[in-house]
């Protein structure tokens, strides 16, 4: 038995070896480097301030539409109206009320250089490529966009920005850096070439059981390591030399270390639905109160005057909380003002509103507690993820947490039972995200680096092993060939 152990162990170090190994340097790029990510508040930066002075007309055909929210921004000099439908938008130019439903490389690069100034990027954008996605635009969410306008700014830092052919939104934006060391990152560490990540299942398939192969990898080294570890004649406890013992000791002492690395990893992944938590859109519904209809919009943006909005807004984003209307301007800097849905005048939610939404939310559940959260607690922290404070914090007796933006009210952030132990398996176990104290830099990394070492020395010495014996059988192989194939291109001396 213990035998077939070993040449399980061996055949499967050779097969994912270089695999765990890959996973385990990348980790070291991924502490400093995430995968480039245009968020909502950084695209704020490339919009210019809102101007509705020469507006709005708005077109007839969209009668029909229940949206989640609309927005009013400027779009290369030009104000429109976004209503939002799901991931969906419909775009209406607010000068002449065209329905615009597709864009043009002219309109894109026109965008495109509208936007670059406020990412501090100077130049004229040069239109690389039409396309449906590359390394940096395979998330679903890049979907409703596609096909992308990519341009290149031809900047120092190599920038690249991509436009959607639907909305008209810059969605993404890249530096040389972030290729480079997410080439050597995330791209590796999460399986991520496009050829396969654009196959949201298979990929997720190959992650998993690549992670499961590993495991069991891991389990049966850490058996035979124990089992090897005695005390012997000539007073070594291990019976190995050179690579192999490093291998069997970093594997004792950060094997446990090496399993909780993937198990977490593979919980990450949500495996046959294992911990994947629900949507809580109908809490969301709830505190909003109802749809915006397209009448809405219209008869919002008819009576909006110009002069109410605050003269740094750059997009004013409407949506409905407790069956009204609300307003939110935001400037480049990503500051909020809530304003009111009739007047536009600023206005702050009541203690009352955010008391009366813990019964709003689950009208069902018994609170245990509520109240303002100032700092970081369990479940709401920032780390690699930034999270603001204050929230208004809820939770309810079957344990759900529930965190209320401060300035809109609305359901920012939630945990049910599932999310709350990926919590400590995946944020806790593979981020190293314990607690506040844990999370501090320097820390952090220290810690981190101690662990990743350790695992990655194991790792390594592993696969290098499994390459000197696949070296080594090469070698028997051949040999006898090369042996033939020498004595036959040798021919006798002939002799008068």
């Amino acid at each position: 038995m213990i035998r077939l152990l070993f040449l399980i162990h061996r055949y499967l170090g050779i097969a994912l070896g270089a695999v765990i190994s890959l996973w385990c340097l990348s980790g070291f790029v991924m502490m400093y480097e995430q995968y480039p990510e245009l968020d909502d508040t950084e695209r704020l930066a490339g919009l210019e301030p809102l101007d509705l002075t020469a507006c709005c007309r708005l077109p007839s055909d969209l009668g029909n539409v229940d949206v989640d929210g609309f927005r009013l921004e400027m779009m290369a000099g030009t104000p429109v109206l976004r209503l939002m439908d799901g991931r969906r938008q419909h775009v209406v130019d607010l000068r002449d009320g065209q329905h615009l439903r597709a864009f043009l490389p002219a309109d894109a690069r026109s965008i495109a250089a509208t936007a670059a100034p406020g990412y501090g990027l100077h130049g004229t954008p040069r239109l690389v490529d039409v396309l449906e996605r590359d390394q940096w635009t395979v998330y679903a969410s890049y979907h409703p966009h596609r096909p992308l306008f990519h341009f290149a700014m031809d900047d120092p830092s190599g920038t690249e920005l991509y436009v959607s052919s639907t909305t008209g939104e810059v969605v993404q934006m890249t530096t040389f850096r972030q290729r480079f060391l997410n080439w050597m990152g995330a791209v590796v560490h999460w399986l991520y070439p496009t050829a396969l990540r654009q196959h949201t299942a298979v990929w997720a398939q190959v992650v998993i059981w690549l992670t499961i192969a590993s495991l069991f990898l891991t389990v049966i080294g850490v058996y035979i390591g124990l089992r090897q570890f005695k005390t012997r004649r000539n007073g070594h406890r291990s019976p190995y030399r050179g690579s192999a013992l490093w291998h069997h000791y970093a594997g004792l002492i950060f094997g446990l270390f090496t399993l909780t690395w993937l198990v977490s990893g593979l919980f990450s992944m949500s495996p046959f639905g294992a911990l994947e938590g629900r949507g809580f859109q109908a809490e969301h519904q709830r505190l909003k109160g109802g749809a915006v209809t397209y009448e809405q919009a219209s008869a919002f943006v008819n009576a909006m005057s110009a002069d109410a909005i605050p003269g740094s807004t750059v997009r004013l984003d409407v949506s409905m909380l407790g069956g009204q209307l609300y307003a939110l301007a935001l400037n480049r800097d990503g500051q909020r003002i809530r304003l009111n849905g009739e007047t536009l005048h600023p206005e702050t939610l009541s203690e009352g509103f955010f008391a009366q939404a813990a019964s709003t939310l689950r009208p069902d559940m018994a609170i245990a507690d509520a109240g303002w959260l100032t700092e970081d607690d369990a479940y709401y922290f920032s780390h690699h993820d930034e999270r603001p404070l204050p929230v208004f914090r809820i939770q309810y007796g079957d344990g759900e947490r529930f965190y209320l933006d401060s300035v809109t009210g609305e359901l920012s952030y939630a945990v049910d039972r599932e999310r709350q132990w990926l919590r400590w398996i995946f944020h806790a176990l593979h981020r190293g995200d314990f607690a506040a104290v844990v999370r501090s830099r320097p820390v952090w990394d220290l810690m981190m680096w101690a662990l990743m070492l350790g695992v990655t020395v194991g790792a390594l010495t592993g696969t290098w092993i499994g390459f000197q014996r696949v070296g080594r059988a090469g070698r028997r192989t051949l040999g006898p060939a090369r042996d033939l194939e020498r004595r036959a291109s040798v021919r006798p001396q002939q002799t008068g």
